[in-house]
């Protein structure tokens, strides 16, 4: 599968959703039956906090649960969390796979599950592949691991799993575009929505500072360290990129202008940039037009996400340049660790 199909998909689910918008009456009427109670979500022993957005990526969902976790786990709490692993191979909606996250790869577990495992090594995560079967991983990582918490990664839309806190990321550029569900917008469901949150954290302030009229309570600013990850998941300093010309951003994420925002905050100038599609499954094939555009272009080093480098990092050899991938310092600002441990604490 190359860029050109995997868009076309896309392009294909559009059309046919745009004839026939049937998903906004089933979501519709799928958050009246719970709202009114005429569906109730299921219980678990553990604690259960929903991380999730309105819009269809791009928000931080994986930085942020990446840094919340790594907050709770500093206050003493045993944490465990639910993913559904987007992008990888198996997400079959007939045949697909749920397991405890160990060694597999992203092609088994998702890309964003590999970067949280990365960087949450001791904490365990469980991958579901359907909606009902958060309920088990939720019952799962508390009954078998003995988790006071679970974090349900990207889940305000799966109300099937009772929460005790719902926050919600809006990306500030979600706040100056199209307020419509997709196809004819970015959204997956009305932002009346949000009446359901007990918080809502605006992300990437310090990406897209334009003035969107928001009156936000929380507004998370991402820092960034001062050192590129490489494919041999060594590390060296930011400043080496002084001593090349010719650099290329390359990126596969849901808000790739957010990338290119980093780039420009860091003095970071690309001469090239290549987009892909979020969760792109990179193949050999891609590889060698990567190289070719590299040899056409004169690029001597690529710099991509720390999301894509999960991906590129196998074809390390086959890439004859220089691979380095941006990271984030996960932690929250003491405003929203704050408000966050108060909520916890009062239902505990």
């Amino acid at each position: 599968m190359n860029s050109f199909y995997y868009g076309l998909k896309v392009w294909a689910l559009v059309i046919f959703l745009s004839l026939f918008p049937i998903h906004i009456f089933l979501i519709r009427i799928k958050n009246f039956l719970y709202d009114y109670n005429f569906w109730k979500p299921k219980k678990s022993r553990a604690k259960v906090i929903s991380v999730g957005n309105l819009s269809l990526g791009g928000s931080g969902k994986t930085p942020f649960t990446i840094a919340l976790s790594k907050f709770l786990i500093s206050k003493n709490y045993s944490v465990g969390i639910v993913v559904t692993g987007h992008g990888r191979n198996n997400n079959n909606f007939f045949f697909g796979q749920s397991f405890l996250m160990e060694n597999q790869s992203w092609e088994e577990a998702g890309d964003e599950t590999v970067l949280l495992k990365n960087n949450l090594n001791d904490v365990p995560i469980y991958v579901s592949w359907r909606k009902k079967n958060k309920v088990h991983g939720v019952n799962y990582l508390s009954e078998k691991n003995n988790c006071d918490i679970v974090i349900l990664d990207d889940a305000f839309q799966h109300r099937k799993v009772y929460r005790d806190l719902d926050i919600v990321l809006i990306s500030s550029d979600d706040l100056m575009g199209s307020q419509k569900m997709f196809p004819y917008g970015l959204l997956r469901e009305p932002v009346l929505g949000l009446k359901r949150a007990n918080m809502v954290i605006e992300t990437k302030g310090n990406l897209f500072n334009e003035d969107n009229g928001a009156q936000n309570q929380f507004i998370l600013h991402w820092e960034f360290n001062d050192y590129l990850l490489m494919p041999n998941d060594e590390t060296c300093a930011i400043s080496v990129l002084e001593k090349y010309n010719n650099i290329l951003s390359l990126c596969a994420i849901g808000n790739p202008e957010s990338f290119k925002k980093t780039l420009e905050l860091l003095k970071i100038t690309p001469k090239k940039s290549l987009v892909y599609p979020d969760h792109y499954p990179f193949k050999k094939r891609d590889i060698h037009k990567i190289n070719q555009f590299i040899n056409k272009n004169s690029v001597d080093a690529i710099l991509c996400t720390e999301k894509d480098l999960i991906k590129l990092k196998q074809y390390k050899k086959m890439i004859k340049i220089p691979v380095g991938a941006i990271t984030i310092n996960y932690c929250l600002n003491s405003e929203i660790e704050k408000e966050i441990l108060s909520k916890i604490r009062e239902v505990f």
